[in-house]
């Protein structure tokens, strides 16, 4: 057979990145000079492609001056629209056009038939050159995303080979090379052949690792986040690990890693690492204002290098009507190991509640690693002293506590999520001193998701819940502080701060032995920065150690508006209780601060 041979421009036409930007609003567009339709393309993506290389419909704000010009732009979308579709495995497409003249401004309409799809029915990667015989044989098709039979796309053709070059450098072969591609199309039996050559070049070894742009951070810091050892096999997986940890240690703005394109005379390959280090010192504040608890604000300071090897250090003053604390958080990461890190905190504080009144101290210090893919855990030990004032009188809690974290978080985003879950499920065993030798066991299971209902993420259905329960010890044995409470701005909105849940005579909160907590929310993008929230919340405090399901849940509902800034959503809601306590409850709750409830 005789293949009939067609001249073949492979591109591969990048995805265009999805962002989100807070801009100015745009000045109003000037009406365009006509309008261009495109019929025909029932495939949307490939309908895009033609679009966006069109010059026809960027230029539709300037017409050109007199007709010829108007046919010259024509030819030239032709010319574009062709090798699109040739990209795209349409072979045989033919290209109309018609004008009308009679509307304003006026219509131009494309008209194409793309013709049927040519399909890819052979692929052939061979290994060629001086070092073939010692590289890995090449991969099957499946591992380079092709299937014969499908749809001829050049960029399918461009991403094998890509992927092919990728598994070589993978396997010690980061310097192979395209040496030849022969693609031929068939028109016959509408088919593309594509024989490819790749010389995979010398089996290579780690050289010599050179880092440069240091200034305040360690270099022997540095070298501790390096997975490989000079004279290792090179693994380009490595390579990239090597910068996602540069990446995200978060004091480098830049992160280049580079190699020659030959061996040294060693025969080994030199890497070269440039970074450019970030501000490593900080300020900031926050405020808030919740209906029960009243206004509060929070600034902090924090220095992200502060002994030369990425520890971080932040200090956080709080003041407001209920709490007034100041906390000293420090981060030392990588302790030990790779991925291992440090965490201390040293907290002071004051509470004044309708609970109780606590003046304490907490120490605490934990290890932190991932344990799986996908899960993060924590493990460590606390040291606490609270002086507590409540109906029962004035006494002195000692504690110290065991605390065990699981964490789970795949959102897009911290402050404002549109998809992804959160799971966080976390014990601590209590034991030391409360009027009398105390133990007991605080343990808490909660979780939130995060789901887009449209594809362009606008609308986005949140939920969340959480369950706690308390065992070893009567509630009246267990400080005040370590039981559970309920109802608040974050907690359930509608219901004053701590109030859900089992009260005294005076409808001060007792708190309980179990907690259980919902939510959900509809966040609506109705118009550029400004979002509407409609939201339910319910959940109960039980005196039992499970949550008791045969009572009634304290439900309340409300209305939220969203204004999303650089540093996240300015919230604001108004909440209602559903079923209020005569008496206990007020009409509504309303609350404003920074960032999502959830």
């Amino acid at each position: 057979m005789v293949a009939a041979p067609t001249a073949l421009l492979l591109s591969a036409t990048p995805a265009l990145a999805e962002q989100e930007t807070l801009a100015e609003p745009p000045e109003p567009e000037a009406p365009p000079a006509y309008t261009v339709a495109i019929e025909g393309v029932g495939d949307s993506a490939v309908r895009s492609l033609l679009e966006r290389s069109s010059q026809l419909i960027t230029l539709a704000d300037k017409a050109p001056p007199t007709e010829a010009g108007m046919v010259r732009r024509l030819e030239g979308d032709f010319e574009r629209f062709r090798t699109v579709l040739r990209s795209e495995g349409y072979y045989d497409s033919t290209i109309d056009y018609r004008i009308d003249d009679q509307v304003e401004p006026q219509a131009i309409t494309v008209v194409i038939d793309t013709g049927p799809a040519y399909s890819l029915t052979t692929y052939e990667l061979t290994w060629v050159g001086d070092h073939a015989e010692a590289a890995p044989s090449p991969p099957p098709l499946n591992r380079l995303g092709l299937r014969l039979g499908e749809r001829a796309r050049s960029a399918d053709v461009i991403g094998a080979e890509r992927r092919a070059l990728a598994r070589l450098a993978d396997a010690a072969h980061p310097l192979a090379q395209l040496v030849d591609r022969d693609a031929v199309v068939d028109h016959r039996d509408r088919s593309m052949h594509v024989q490819v050559q790749i010389d995979p070049g010398p089996f290579t070894r780690f050289g010599t690792l050179t880092i440069e742009g240091l200034a305040t951070v360690r270099e022997d810091y540095v070298r501790t986040l390096v997975p490989w050892r000079e004279g290792d096999a090179y693994d380009q997986r490595k390579v990239n690990a090597f910068r996602e940890r540069l990446v995200t240690a978060g004091i480098f703005t830049t992160v280049i890693i580079d190699r020659p394109e030959q061996l040294d005379a060693d025969g080994t390959l030199p890497m070269t690492v440039t970074v450019i280090e970030g501000k490593q010192r900080s300020i900031g504040a926050g405020a808030k204002y919740y209906t029960s608890e009243g206004p509060a604000a929070e600034v902090f300071w924090e220095h992200r290098n502060l002994l030369g090897a990425n520890e971080d250090l932040r200090i956080t003053l709080e003041v407001g009507m209920i709490r007034q604390q100041v906390t000293a958080d420090f981060v030392k990461p990588d302790y030990k190991r790779v991925d291992q890190d440090l965490l201390a905190e040293v907290q002071a504080k004051r509470q004044q509640t309708d609970a109780f009144d606590e003046v304490g101290v907490l120490t605490v210090a934990k290890l932190r690693r991932p344990v799986s893919e996908s899960w993060t855990g924590a493990v460590g030990t606390s040291l606490e002293w609270s002086q507590l004032r409540d109906d029962d009188g004035t006494s002195s809690s000692t504690l110290v506590g065991l605390p065990v974290e699981m964490l789970r978080d795949t959102t897009n985003d911290r402050l404002d999520p549109r998809r992804g879950m959160r799971l966080r499920a976390d014990a601590t065993p209590y034991v030391g001193w409360f009027d009398r030798t105390s133990r007991f066991l605080v343990s808490t299971l909660g979780g939130s998701t995060y789901q887009s209902v449209d594809s362009e993420r606008r609308f986005v259905l949140a939920t969340r819940a959480k369950v706690g329960s308390l065992v070893g010890q009567p509630r009246g044995d267990i400080p005040a502080n370590k039981r559970f409470y309920a109802g608040g701005g974050d907690s359930i909105r509608g219901y004053q701060f701590q109030k859900v849940g089992p009260l005294d005579d005076r409808d001060d909160p007792l708190g309980g032995r179990s907690l259980l907590e919902t939510s959900v929310e509809f966040r609506a993008h109705v118009w550029g920065n400004f979002a509407l929230v409609p939201f339910v919340d319910g959940g109960n405090v039980y005196t039992s150690v499970l949550p008791d399901l045969s009572e009634d849940l304290r439900w309340a509902a409300g209305i939220g508006a969203r204004y999303h800034t650089a540093i996240g959503p300015v919230r604001f809601d108004v909440a209602f209780p559903l079923n209020p306590r005569d008496d206990v409850d007020d009409p509504f709750q309303f609350y404003v601060s920074l960032g999502q409830a959830f």
